[in-house]
């Protein structure tokens, strides 16, 4: 038995590295377990479109090395150096640089953790070929499916269509999730680029997985093939922990961008927890979940943990006590009536309770949904 991997065929104009990989599984000329597919870390300089990378486990010798040679130069090689500029980001694109891997034991699973969490370098051992790719190749193959959710994909023929009616259906099966916007009812199964995928179903289980992808097969125009992955999707693995912050400043960038503490930015488009961002005031403490990007930390989740309007007392009179200097306590400004006691606190109600996070079409795909 033996760890095979690819990685960085595709670029923004086309190709698709899950539909290289389901050619490539199926022209082997041996018997293999259940295909992988890897998200990794967000932020790789040179990472692909989903950052993305695909493994298996195939029942096999060194014998199976001469026609990897032979499929690599004539079936993948070919794919390196499509590059593409985007509309969406500012973000270098890179040409795509398929790397693919062959390992006699699976690599230790601290590559894996590093590659999904931060940024690293090729991995030693094995057979290896190819460029960039060869880094998440090995990263897939590390994968030790701790925390798993499944993935059904179709390749497309020709057009991009699913029958909206089926969708709605898949959406209300148990055990399938970010299948439809809630907000909107618009589908979040099929990408809008060029490339060759019609959809991508995401469940718990393999065989609901199965089941959705085959209804929705029915309800699409003509495709390729469908295959189903075991995916780290879903999983929160690319976060080590969560983190309580206290708020000391709070600003707002041009665009509805807010930043607290200069250090924790939640994106406008993050929906609810922009909002939330927005109405906490200087005192208050979120626990919150994010990646550090140029020394920021870019926010995926956030939860309340204490928010207090403060606001001077009331004499007995009933009128709202002033403060009479820095440590002087406050006085009534009506009877003249004196106290020590500065603030009055109160709770206030978050404006959503529990953790809070981007919308469904928002999210990254590593993002483990919260209650």
């Amino acid at each position: 038995m033996m760890w095979l991997g690819i990685d960085d065929t595709d670029s923004l104009d086309g190709g698709c590295t899950t539909l290289v990989f389901h050619e490539l599984l199926d022209s082997l000329p041996c018997e293999y377990g259940q295909p992988r597919l890897t998200r990794l870390w967000p932020f790789a300089a040179q990472r692909t479109r989903g950052n993305a990378s695909l493994s298996v486990e195939i029942y096999t010798d060194d014998e199976i090395i001469p026609w990897l040679d032979n499929y690599w130069n004539t079936k993948i090689l070919p794919l390196r150096g499509q590059v593409s500029d985007s509309e969406h980001s500012e973000r270098k694109q890179y040409p795509s640089d398929p790397g693919m891997v062959l390992f006699q034991e699976q690599p230790e699973e601290d590559y894996y953790w590093n590659a999904v969490r931060g940024e690293v370098t090729f991995h030693d051992g094995g057979k290896q070929w190819g460029g960039n790719g060869r880094i998440g190749a090995a990263a897939s193959c590390a994968w030790r499916e701790k925390n798993s959710t499944w993935e059904g994909i179709a390749w497309r023929l020709e057009e991009r269509r699913v029958d909206n009616d089926v969708l709605a259906k898949v959406d209300q099966m148990d055990g399938t999730f970010l299948c439809r916007d809630p907000r909107t009812k618009r589908g979040l199964i099929s990408p809008r680029g060029p490339c060759p995928v019609m959809f991508g179903i995401r469940a718990t289980s393999l065989d609901v997985a199965k089941n959705a992808t085959e209804l929705l097969i029915e309800g699409s125009a003509p495709i390729i093939g469908s295959r189903v992955f075991k995916t780290n999707q879903a999983s929160g693995d690319h976060l080590e922990t969560t983190t309580t912050v206290t708020v000391h400043t709070k600003e707002t960038l041009n665009g509805g961008h807010v930043v607290i503490n200069g250090k924790y930015l939640a994106f406008s488009e993050s929906g609810k927890m922009n909002l939330l961002a927005q109405w906490m005031n200087e005192g208050d403490s979120f626990e919150c979940m994010g990646l550090e990007y140029e020394n920021m930390i870019h926010l995926e989740a956030i939860k309340i943990v204490d928010s207090k309007n403060r606001s001077r007392p009331l004499c007995d009179c009933g009128t709202r006590m002033k403060s009479m200097g820095s440590e002087q306590g406050v006085r009534c400004p009506k009877c003249k009536t004196r106290k020590s006691d500065s603030w009055v606190e109160e709770n206030r109600q978050p404006l959503f309770s529990g953790w809070v996070q981007p919308p469904p079409d928002k999210r990254r795909h590593l993002a483990k949904i919260l209650t």
